[in-house]
């Protein structure tokens, strides 16, 4: 028996690949090559959006992708823009048994679209989430670049990140 989050995902995953551009733009650059899996997005409720101290305001987007080579970027939406912190996944540890922490090595600021430019001199680099798979969960990332902050937060609503191509959902045993 199939069950209904399975059959989301390749409806989601149907509905992008039939639905999305011919052409090659920079959120494709972002984005693994074919038949890697590794991107999942949540949106829920913006805490905060803050680029150069500047407060933004935040759709609650996030978009976490992750690359062969083991690159890793948290993309914030503004709706037009994005806030981009990028990390390698050698630098993940666990805290507590249930939230993950990365050192960002870039921060990039720009509109979608557009191939992003990252900073790597930055100061008090940082992203931690907690398992998006279990309920609630805060995607918490920030930066000081040049004594300015760069951050951002959401919290999610506890739904299952789509497409939702790392999860593999439990099964049950026969009776």
């Amino acid at each position: 028996m199939i069950n209904s989050s399975a059959i989301a995902s390749v409806v989601l995953t149907v509905a992008v690949v039939v639905g999305g551009p011919a052409t090659v733009t920079a959120d494709t650059l972002l984005k693994p090559r074919d038949g890697q899996a590794g991107t999942w997005a949540v949106k829920r409720e913006c805490k905060r959006l803050v680029v150069r101290n500047e407060k933004l305001i935040c759709t609650g987007e996030v978009t976490r992708t992750k690359f062969p080579d083991g690159t890793i970027t948290f993309r914030f939406s503004d709706g037009e823009n994005w806030l981009i912190f990028r990390t390698k996944e050698t630098t993940a540890r666990l805290w507590q048994g249930h939230k993950t922490i990365l050192d960002i090595d870039g921060v990039a600021f720009g509109r979608s679209g557009r191939a992003p430019e990252f900073i790597t001199k930055i100061t008090g680099a940082g992203c931690s989430y907690g398992v998006p798979y279990f309920g609630q969960a805060d995607i918490n990332c920030r930066a000081i670049v040049d004594f300015r902050m760069w951050a951002a937060t959401v919290k999610t609503d506890g739904r299952l990140p789509v497409p939702d191509s790392e999860y593999i959902p439990p099964t049950r045993s026969a009776p």
